[in-house]
């Protein structure tokens, strides 16, 4: 039920914010029989939705491990609450599926599918939208709340669920709003930075295999010390090591990134020997063609006549300088976020305003675990402030 923006709007429950967690978060709450109001300042609900798992919506995924969910409050304890996400999305009418790693996706295999199952839902249970309503305060007044938006408009709610999102992905609406609002009701933000990002490394070590991609583990240092390591497919882009197993390494913020390019292999020297021994009569571009794409081999032969590092060790531990990630249009999620919250996701500094999705300090890996987040935290922050509302 979409309704042009009055100049004050009642309502027990304002949700800021129109996307995954909102949606959810509005949902639950109406579900509980709460007058809901979902205010977004985009023109339409769910954008940032209608963009994910390239168009598809990777939404969810079977794996339950709470381990893919790194942050605070700990996430576990919210997605214990949850009911997962295939049961969620049936009660919506919409069936997922899976593919062969895990991932769930909308039975249509588009994300407008997604979206659409949420309105639907919401228009059912008479949650109202107004969009263009750029909350820019959270005013606590009379009991409830009084909300501000940057066109003098006014919503007064009893309870607040903030699901305003990071700073990941701007060009969709996230563009830390949901930070400053928290900020200004007294809130800490803990260090946001982006993650499911690519990894910047030095230029000039990536510039001649740029568009290349190569099968490798992948392990993250900071500071000397060991922090995680993932395999997987690694992308050579312009100026950065790219690709699944390296977006689930940038929350770890490495200084160093290291390629395992034949993780299979315990005897490299063995293999290598081989290998040149048969291709001894070949041009040195061709030399390591057997088992690597032929600007990779020519980079590494490059690398051990400069550093004299064996070939056999280089393979096994090609090291690349990095950076932390900077590119918040390219990042999936933000890492750190509102910690000051209960179990059930209500404020600590302020009763009554709750907090659901990015806006918190949790992330999660790739493969549908950041919305999972979403819908869980939604859940959860929208069944709570309707409790709530019996106070």
């Amino acid at each position: 039920m979409k309704h042009n923006k009055p100049n004050t709007h009642h309502t027990d429950i304002a949700i800021i914010g129109g996307g995954a967690s909102g949606l959810a978060a509005a949902i639950a709450a109406a579900r509980h029989g709460a007058a809901v109001t979902i205010l977004e300042k985009l023109p339409r609900v769910g954008k940032k939705i209608l963009a994910t798992g390239n168009g598809r919506c990777n939404l969810g995924n079977l794996s339950q491990d709470a381990k893919h969910c790194r942050g605070f409050p700990p996430p576990e304890t919210v997605l214990a609450q949850f009911q997962g996400e295939e049961a969620f999305f049936r009660s919506l009418g919409l069936l997922v599926r899976s593919d062969e790693a895990g991932r769930l996706y909308p039975a249509s295999g588009q994300a407008s599918s997604v979206l659409d199952a949420l309105r639907l839902e919401c228009a059912r249970l008479g949650v109202a939208e107004i969009c263009a309503f750029d909350v820019r305060e959270i005013r606590p007044s009379d009991g409830g709340f009084l909300l501000l938006s940057s066109d003098g408009n006014t919503a007064r709610a009893r309870r607040v669920i903030l699901a305003a999102g990071g700073c990941a992905g701007p060009q969709y609406g996230t563009d830390g709003a949901g930070f400053r609002l928290a900020e200004a009701t007294g809130h800490t933000v803990a260090n946001p930075f982006p993650v499911l990002v690519p990894i910047p490394v030095e230029p000039q070590r990536v510039r001649a295999l740029k568009g290349l991609r190569v099968q490798a583990k992948v392990t993250a240092y900071r500071n000397g010390h060991f922090m995680a390591a993932e395999e997987g497919q690694v992308q050579f882009a312009e100026g950065v090591l790219s690709g699944i197993c390296v977006f689930n390494l940038a929350a770890y913020q490495p200084d160093v990134l290291s390629l395992d390019l034949l993780p299979w292999c315990d005897e490299p020297h063995v293999l290598l020997t081989e290998v040149m021994q048969t291709r001894a009569a070949a041009l040195p571009e061709d030399q390591l063609t057997g088992l690597f794409p032929k600007r990779i081999g020519q980079a590494l032969l490059k690398e051990t006549e400069i550093t004299g590092k064996p070939l056999a060790d280089l393979v096994k531990d090609w090291r690349f300088p990095a950076k932390p990630a900077t590119n918040w249009e390219a990042a999936q999620a933000t890492a750190g976020g509102v910690i000051h919250v209960t179990k059930n996701l209500e404020s600590l500094v302020v009763p009554g305003l709750y907090f659901a999705g990015e806006v918190l300090g949790v992330h999660g890996d790739t493969g549908g675990f950041n919305l999972r987040w979403a819908w869980a935290s939604g859940t959860v922050a929208g069944e709570q402030a309707a409790k709530g509302l019996e106070r």
